[in-house]
């Protein structure tokens, strides 16, 4: 499906870079379209071929939006949209912006979503040991009765198929990153801010808080262990001092109502109210998240971190 087709990938950050690497290392002709800047430079010197955005995607057959959220829209609708010919693959790595309809390609376009299950450094040094990666897999709108063939054939160029492509939905996809986010890593972030500050104000020491809580790796080797032994059965890696604690006291920490609660996120997600709020932020000029980020990077936990703070090539 993809041999002598030109694969546009737009953008070279962390998603660009590793797909684009995976797809020339599979034989396959890929350019890169981004503006003159560090990303540009960057692509260059992994040696291939670079252009504008709107140069690359009117010579690509197949194109992958691989550019932020945010930024997909205004890109797409200056620099993408008035090339896109009949019979044209578009392919994103999120649905956000097709399942929120930010983005409505042509109806003469094949449209399709190949998302990664892992950060954009993995799919590359996974791709590279041959181990590979899940991704979930979908094809929005299917003009040239082959979609789902260019879709997976993406998928297994990039290295996605050796450990499950997935077949899902551009909806489904949104709604379990965006709940992920904003309620099982928002609940996590929340709870290691109380576990530190509460143990602090009782006179722990900081830096022995900080370490038991995630510097000293074990939360990577507890994950591993669930990933590999299964959630709950790697409880046996546990003493039973603390299988008790752990079993006993997890809705006295999550409290009434976390059900609700995580239904109320969820359907602020399904309904679009989240992603009108983002939008409303962004035309703000971001002030919410420039006040949180700058509140959470003056936290005590940062000082510690830069005390305590080690290479893995120490361990």
């Amino acid at each position: 499906m993809l041999e002598g087709k030109t694969i546009g990938v737009i953008g070279y950050g962390n998603q660009g870079r590793a797909q684009a690497l995976n797809l020339r290392d599979s034989n396959f002709r890929v350019i890169v379209g981004c503006p003159p800047d560090a990303y540009r430079e960057r692509a260059m010197e992994d040696g291939l071929d670079t252009f504008g955005v709107h140069e690359a995607a009117e010579k690509a057959d197949i194109i992958l939006l691989l550019i932020p959220d945010e930024v997909q829209p205004v890109v797409y609708h200056e620099s993408i949209a008035s090339g896109l010919r009949e019979g044209e693959a578009l392919g994103f790595a999120s649905g956000y912006n097709i399942c929120f309809k930010l983005i409505e390609p042509p109806s003469n376009v094949d449209t399709f979503m190949v998302a990664p299950r892992m950060i954009g450094s993995a799919v590359r040094s996974r791709y590279l040991s041959g181990r590979g990666f899940p991704c979930l897999v979908a094809v929005g709108q299917d003009a040239t009765g082959q979609a789902q063939r260019t879709t997976l054939a993406i998928a297994r160029a990039i290295g996605g198929t050796k450990a499950g492509a997935f077949a899902s939905s551009f909806e489904e996809e949104v709604i379990i990153d965006l709940f992920a986010e904003q309620f099982l890593w928002a609940g996590i972030g929340k709870l290691c801010r109380l576990f530190f500050e509460t143990l602090v104000a009782a006179g722990c020491t900081p830096e022995t808080v900080a370490t038991e809580m995630y510097l000293s790796g074990e939360m990577v080797e507890v994950a591993k262990a669930m990933r590999e032994e299964g959630f709950f059965k790697q409880l046996d890696l546990h003493s039973q001092t603390s299988q008790y604690g752990q079993l006993t006291r997890a809705d006295r920490v999550l409290g009434q109502g976390a059900e609700e609660r995580a239904r109320q996120v969820l359907e602020a997600i399904r309904n679009g109210d989240f992603a009108r709020e983002w939008a409303r932020e962004q035309t703000q000029g971001k002030p919410t998240l420039s006040r949180l980020k700058g509140e959470a990077l003056e936290h005590p936990l940062n000082e510690i971190e830069r005390k305590l703070s080690w290479s893995t090539e120490d361990e």
